[in-house]
């Protein structure tokens, strides 16, 4: 198909990106459901991850391709949405939709220039979702690091605020590294630290 001006292709393409912009507009619904003023954006979340993986200090892990696959990992969620537990969405229903979000967002860019673009979306996601790769525990554990860094965040613009469900995710995280940086959040949690100086305050009365 040829990719001229007002051609089918480039509309496409055009469509594909303002199906990108909604992940700007689109609030992490965890955080929407604890009630956080203002909470980030899915855009937000997946720009961070993808410098922490260029940040992966791992020499063994293909960090390119890692930074893709941040870039990719959630973009199904342009269309279904963000999805939180609290839905209570069984996971092979969520799985689905997510298949077919990707399969509608691939469709759009899969007659243009950008075909081998489609077909690089289409796998990075696929590897992420299988999880079998080294490159994909990693992606996995940016993905619950960077969200426990914004809980740690979020619990320091609001005092007394426990976001300690969002800690627990922690639990999961299994790169050397990225442990290190969980467990100094952890050790460090404002909650905590706003807890601690409640008590001692009541204390002294």
């Amino acid at each position: 198909m040829s990719f001229t001006k007002g051609s089918k292709a480039a509309q496409d393409v055009i469509s594909f990106l303002h199906t990108m912009g909604r992940l700007k507009d689109t609030a992490r619904q965890g955080w929407v459901d604890n009630q956080i003023g203002s909470p980030e954006s899915i855009s937000d979340h997946m720009y961070r991850m993808s410098l922490m993986c260029m940040m992966c200090p791992d020499t063994s892990l293909n960090r390119d391709r890692m930074i893709k696959m941040a870039l990719c990992h959630d973009t199904a969620e342009s269309i279904i949405g963000d999805i939180s537990p609290a839905m209570n969405v069984p996971k092979e229903v969520k799985r689905q939709q997510e298949a077919q979000a990707m399969q509608e967002l691939c469709t759009l860019v899969s007659s243009s220039p950008s075909m081998t673009f489609s077909t690089e979306l289409s796998n990075l996601f696929d590897e992420y979702e299988a999880q079998e790769t080294a490159e994909s525990h990693f992606v996995k554990d940016m993905d619950l690091l960077e969200m426990i860094v914004q809980a740690h965040s979020y619990e320091s613009m609001n005092p007394g605020k426990d976001l300690s469900s969002f800690f627990k995710s922690g639990a999961g995280i299994r790169h050397p590294w990225a442990r290190a940086i969980f467990e100094t959040l952890l050790e460090t949690r404002p909650y905590l630290v706003h807890k601690e100086k409640q008590m001692k305050e009541a204390s002294r009365m």
